[in-house]
């Protein structure tokens, strides 16, 4: 998670900061009640920030969102085209996310965290962009249903349990469905792709 961790701290991703704050991959999420793929939630979001300044010897760029306030960030080695950015040119993130459950038989899967991520950035020369993305997926192994409060408990890849309340009442009438042991495997995908319009073209 580091690798896109650092990619945050692009100028480009900069501009997600000018917004309210994303969909977090810890919020809390209802449990699932069968075995079919259930996406719990999703996210599609474009943001758009103007340049207002580049320090090119530094490589601080200063970006003013939408509802006009500025933040200032450093361009990390891995931004490249940076000498191409220049005050008026507007950059335009476009970021997704979604969240998946899936309940599987016991013993089908093991508990565990599988990560993957990748990143790419625009070839030196071209007009200034990234794209980024990752997933994470969490299997975790149902150890108890209460069908009179509608909770259920999941044991973590880390052994420590969790029970979350299930409000949905289509949910909470299938919840006789599940089975001690059952494996519910949780999936959160997102990407982020940046460009930046030279002032010019913007207008």
């Amino acid at each position: 998670m580091k690798h896109f961790q650092r990619s945050t701290r692009c100028l480009i991703t900069a501009a997600i900061a000018l917004s309210t704050p994303l969909f977090a991959w810890a919020q809390q999420t209802e449990a699932p009640v069968n075995s079919t793929v259930h996406e719990l939630g999703r996210e599609d979001r474009t943001i758009t920030a103007t340049v207002v300044s580049v320090d090119q010897a530094t490589r601080m760029v200063t970006l003013k969102g939408p509802k006009g306030k500025e933040v200032t960030v450093q361009a990390g080695p891995e931004v490249q085209n940076l000498d191409k950015v220049q005050a008026g040119d507007q950059v335009t993130a476009h970021y997704q996310s979604a969240v998946a459950v899936q309940v599987m038989p016991a013993d089908s899967a093991q508990a565990g965290v599988d990560y993957q991520a990748g990143q790419a950035t625009a070839p030196k020369g071209s007009e200034p962009g990234m794209k980024a993305g990752q997933t994470v997926t969490v299997t975790s192994k149902l150890s108890a249903v209460d069908l009179k409060n509608h909770t259920v408990t999941l044991t973590g890849p880390d052994g420590k349990e969790r029970t979350i309340e299930v409000k949905n009442p289509e949910r909470q009438a299938q919840l006789s469905k599940l089975k001690v042991g059952d494996m519910v495997v949780a999936t959160y995908v997102e990407a982020l792709a940046v460009t930046v319009t030279p002032k010019a073209k913007a207008k």
